[in-house]
């Protein structure tokens, strides 16, 4: 903490400085999301509807809980039946449509499309539907977790009804649920060598050549079906740099094919590399998918992933600059004893049951506040990062603090308040989301900011 010495600058020794440019960012935010891999399964086939409400309202709503408008739908493989014992983890065992070959079962997967339906009558208006594995009876191995090797899975003489299958889901949602899916994905980390048999998810290994032909397959069934309303995504990699390994990778073709570039950012650093070349091929980004907790016990008191979290948005939205940044799946199974997830509920035993933990509050601290259709911002502070909603004359800033308790302060440059006051919302070991009221002073705000904490500066009636 500094002193009470002045400076001449109206500042206090020790505190820093930050001016909000609104030239120092990009346009095109389109909103936070969710996979609803593999909670969908589950929370869709609760039988207390209430309770139900409660966590698609606290996920989806944008006044009563996260406000996440983005959804990305699972379209199961479904596993070989004659695979005993199953060895999916709970709401891994995703039902597909087609369990066998030419026998086609609409009624599948009720819970993850309850869920899809819920959160699209709560104001999530993007979709995009993805794949983990294909059916189990176009596998190398006859089944949806992957090759004996970890290999590539799925039958030569499967591609083009592979993506047969993937279309037809989509088609069958929008002309029977009026769900129009923005981007189909026919991958999830693909490179990974993971998908082993036995594995306790679906997943399957592509390797460069057999993205290509899956993404081209799959753009040219869409074309045929008439499907303009969908275009392809890919490749979802596990990290930053391979998603920009298989890119570079791409024939001229493949690229055609794609409407919007995916990555995950659990690794790699060469986030402004990727953003350029999306840039430059003229391809929407997103960062589709993120989780943070790790394999240790479930204990909702802890900063760790909360501070984790934090630091993830604010890193690619400053460097990555994607227009969606979605997280794994919000709820998560309580019996995994792992921290990730916003909510944790019992998958085997817990039926209707479930708690909130700290990381729900620390991505309440963005999602509530920087809404889709926001200029995101970048200070020069690594900590932070802000954003400007025009239409709602609102500044957000949002700043996290690993340190000890510090000031800091932010210069509203051009930016012309209404009022003299803010809003600041927290969350840190003792808080969630706790409200505070700040004082603006010569167009700058001071912060206060707790040790190992996120904080939400938001500004109202404020013009640029």
């Amino acid at each position: 903490m500094s002193g009470n010495n002045g400076n001449g600058n109206g500042l206090i020794d020790g505190d820093t400085f930050i001016q909000i440019k609104p030239e120092n960012g990009y346009d095109g935010f389109e909103g936070w999301g969710t996979s609803l891999a593999w909670w969908g399964h589950i929370v869709g086939q609760w039988s207390d509807r209430n309770r139900q409400d409660e966590i698609m309202d606290l996920i989806f709503d944008a006044d009563k809980g996260l406000g996440l408008n983005i959804i990305r739908y699972n379209i199961g493989g479904g596993e070989n039946p004659a695979i005993q014992p199953n060895t999916l983890r709970p709401g891994g065992d995703v039902p597909g449509f087609q369990p066998e070959k030419g026998i086609w079962d609409w009624s599948a997967d009720e819970g993850q499309r309850n869920v899809l339906l819920a959160a699209m009558k709560r104001g999530a208006d993007i979709a995009e539907a993805f794949s983990n594995s294909p059916p189990y009876w176009m596998t190398i191995s006859g089944s949806v977790t992957g090759a004996e090797d970890g290999g590539n899975n799925l039958r030569e003489e499967c591609y083009e009804e592979f993506a047969d299958y993937l279309t037809e889901v989509v088609k069958h949602y929008k002309e029977a649920h009026g769900v129009a899916f923005r981007t189909l994905n026919p991958l999830n980390e693909p490179v990974s060598n993971w998908w082993k048999k036995g594995n306790i998810q679906e997943g399957a290994h592509f390797s460069l050549d057999k993205q290509m032909d899956i993404i081209k397959q799959t753009a040219r069934s869409l074309q045929l079906k008439g499907l303009t309303e969908t275009a392809v995504s890919a490749p979802d990699e596990n990290s930053v740099d391979e998603t920009l390994e298989m890119l570079h990778g791409y024939d001229e073709e493949t690229f055609n094919s794609l409407s919007q570039i995916n990555t995950h950012s659990y690794n790699g650093v060469r986030l402004e590399e990727i953003r350029k070349l999306a840039q430059e091929k003229g391809k929407k980004l997103w960062m589709s998918e993120y989780g943070t907790g790790g394999t240790g016990p479930h204990d909702h008191g802890d900063m760790t992933s909360v501070m984790e979290l934090a630091e993830r948005v604010i890193t690619d939205l400053r460097l990555l600059q994607p227009a969606a940044w979605v997280y794994w799946q919000a709820v998560e199974d309580e019996s995994a004893q792992n921290n990730w997830g916003f909510i944790h509920s019992d998958f085997r035993h817990g039926e209707n049951q479930y708690e909130i933990t700290k990381q729900y509050y620390a991505m309440a601290q963005f999602s509530k506040f920087i809404r889709p259709g926001s200029r995101i911002l970048c200070p020069d502070d690594r900590d932070s990062i802000a954003a400007y909603d025009a239409e709602r004359k609102q500044l957000t800033v949002v700043v996290h603090n690993r340190e000890g308790q510090r000031r800091i302060r932010y210069d509203l440059g051009p930016f012309v308040p209404d009022g003299t006051t803010a809003k600041l919302y927290r969350t840190s070991e003792q808080e969630n989301l706790v409200e505070a009221e700040l004082f603006i002073h010569s167009n700058k705000i001071t912060v206060n900011l707790e040790a190992q904490s996120v904080t939400t500066v938001v500004v109202s009636n404020i013009t640029l």
